[in-house]
């Protein structure tokens, strides 16, 4: 047995995900949409519309009130009486199939207020100019020494892990242990709201712990600084491996568009910005009610959970035309909701985005003649955080 482990408690919350991921497969079986996107699909969209056909909102049978509706989305999430914990602070009630977690640190207005200062200088426009220099080094080095095989373990990972770690001043020493916590916290919002094994929440949280003691100052005193670099390792590097391989693959899914941004590297921006639409590596947000609100014409009370699926909005025909296909000259449409989920994002978007920028500009300069060699392989029982395990290509150990 691990040191340190208590297995009264390791059987008490296994035996509560047990049955939630239970009630959830009867639930889903009952055929409630909103219960089979929290089990996981390698494509998750058609759930989506299944759920976009219930209306603006509906009462799932797991608690949770759900919307693909982009009015509602953006109008909870700009609404401060929608928060990530209870109207008190304190975590959300349980759902019937409970969400695991306290929340996102700095999430709330008075603490972003607080952190403001920490994150602030790590990603303005002269910090991120300047960083997109070392992303790129990152980059070129890992395809000096990259095979080809899969996407993710040997480019989207390391490259996100490596220029995030010195973005934040993470020691040569310890990156790779950094690298390792990151992976090992990848599955962290999906346990918000959907139910893992006992043993990922195990490993979500030793993550989180390790990377606190990483980041922890020398005289073990409280930092804030600390608090916004697990913040930005724990969300900012999953989410970069994510956009970057949902990208590529989708780029490399229809012959052409890898060679057109090949020949035009300047589209990577594009490319980034119509993967946020067709497939964001963050999918879904969840709020509670602050105090009682009305929403699409109802009243909910307060302690309401909400649960608005933000990547179905980049897929709703009213705001982007032919939603189901990815292109790379999508002009004067509405931005992607991805990303747009309050003030917790605030830190995290603007750095995802430049990274994946230039991992992908750089790939494309490099690697003209990558291609799929396989089928993509996708972590079940992860409704929020999208990307690929596995993405198997041809072309990337080329010289």
């Amino acid at each position: 047995m691990p040191k340190g482990a208590n297995p009264v408690a390791d059987y008490e919350l296994g035996l509560r995900l047990l049955n939630a991921r239970a009630t959830q497969r009867v639930l889903g079986i009952m055929g409630d949409p909103y219960a089979l996107v929290l089990r996981g699909a390698d494509d998750p969209y058609p759930l989506f519309a299944a759920i976009h056909e219930r209306g603006p909102i509906y009462h799932s049978p797991t608690g949770s009130w759900v919307s693909t509706d982009p009015e509602v989305i953006a109008e909870v999430l700009a609404d401060p009486r929608w928060r990530m914990s209870g109207p008190d602070g304190s975590p959300a009630a349980e759902q019937l199939l409970p969400f695991y977690g306290y929340g996102t640190p700095g999430a709330e207005a008075d603490e972003h207020q607080e952190l403001q200062a920490h994150w602030r200088p790590l990603v303005d426009p002269e910090a991120l100019a300047a960083h997109r220099k070392t992303v790129e080094r990152e980059c070129l080095a890992r395809l000096d020494q990259v095979a080809d095989g899969d996407l993710m373990a040997g480019y989207a990972w390391p490259v996100a892990s490596a220029a995030t770690g010195a973005l934040l001043g993470v020691p040569t020493a310890a990156l790779t242990r950094y690298a390792e916590l990151c992976a090992g916290a990848e599955a962290l919002p999906d346990s918000l709201l959907a139910a893992q094994a006992l043993p990922l929440v195990r490993q979500i949280e030793d993550a989180v712990a390790g990377l606190d003691g990483l980041f922890g100052t020398t005289d073990g005193t409280e930092s804030p600084g600390r608090a916004v670099r697990v913040l930005l390792s724990a969300a900012a590097v999953p989410a970069t491996a994510h956009l970057v391989g949902n990208a590529v693959h989708a780029l490399l899914a229809e012959p052409g568009r890898w060679a057109e941004l090949s020949r035009n590297p300047d589209l990577a921006s594009a490319a980034v910005a119509e993967t946020l639409r067709y497939d964001p590596p963050v999918q879904v947000e969840a709020r509670v009610a602050a105090s009682t609100v009305e929403l699409a014409g109802t009243e909910l009370p307060a302690g309401s959970h909400v649960v608005l699926i933000t990547a179905a909005a980049g897929r709703d025909a009213a705001r982007h035309p032919e939603p189901d296909r990815f292109r790379l000259d999508r002009q004067a449409e509405p931005e992607p909701l991805a990303f747009a989920g309050g003030l917790h994002h605030l830190p995290v978007a603007p750095l995802v985005r430049a990274q994946a920028e230039v991992a992908l500009r750089t790939l494309a300069e490099a690697r003209p003649n990558l291609r799929p060699s396989g089928t993509p392989v996708y972590r079940r029982r992860a409704p929020v955080a999208r990307g690929p395990v596995e993405l198997p290509v041809l072309g990337l150990g080329e010289n």
